[in-house]
């Protein structure tokens, strides 16, 4: 069979042989591909029977090779990507170090919010998480309705004042230094309950949104 592209692609970055002594297909081996097809998946809320039902391989094998403890063959990874809706060149994108300078972050008009500057920590391209800072007005808060966001756990960090977090329906109290954990896709709002002083809050959330530039 005639190497694809992509197949050729993949043994450049990985530096791995054309194949075994008899020609075979290519094994994974290299490359530690197991959390990244377990976390596109778990992004998708795939279950393991799912992902083996549209890629045609066992739940077994699938458990083995999120695991690392199986090397999938070039064939059998092309079709777990389509199964979990993952381009196969994510799988080998390696982060690289980006500087986002504070005069240089990027505003955000997409989120909900009153009397709120919303700018991006991250780079936009940046897939795996997203980091935003919230300086907020007095009184200012992330309006009255609960909203939710397309990811999937949402971390609130309080750098400074003093907010009230509503997530569907409870209400909690947070200072400088606190953090809570909660699901993004779960109705929540907050509000800032100082009258005269502003507050600062960072919002981590992953995986990132898929548009941080347009959250809503």
């Amino acid at each position: 069979m005639k190497e694809s592209e992509w197949q050729r692609s993949i043994r450049k970055t990985a530096q791995w042989p054309a194949g075994g002594r008899d020609g075979g297909p290519v094994a994974v081996t290299a490359y530690a591909l197991g959390p990244r097809l377990r976390h596109a998946r778990e992004a998708g809320r795939l279950s393991l029977s799912d992902v083996a039902q549209r890629a045609d391989l066992t739940k077994g094998f699938l458990s083995r090779v999120e695991r690392d403890e199986a090397s999938p063959s070039v064939q059998s990874l092309l079709r777990i990507c389509a199964a979990v809706g993952l381009e196969p060149s994510e799988l080998f994108r390696m982060p690289g170090t980006t500087v986002v300078r504070a005069a240089d972050r990027p505003k955000l008009a997409g989120l909900p919010g009153a009397s709120v500057v919303d700018t991006l920590l991250t780079p936009p391209s940046e897939r795996h998480l997203t980091v935003l800072e919230s300086a907020v007005a007095p009184g200012g808060s992330g309006g009255e309705q609960l909203y939710t966001l397309p990811s999937q756990t949402e971390v609130c960090f309080i750098v400074e004042g003093d907010v009230e977090l509503d997530v569907e329906g409870e209400r909690i109290r947070l200072g400088a230094g606190d953090a809570v954990t909660f699901g993004a896709a779960v109705p929540h709002t907050w509000r800032n309950t100082d009258p005269e002083g502003g507050a600062r809050v960072l919002w981590i959330l992953a995986p990132a949104l898929p548009d941080p530039q347009r959250a809503d």
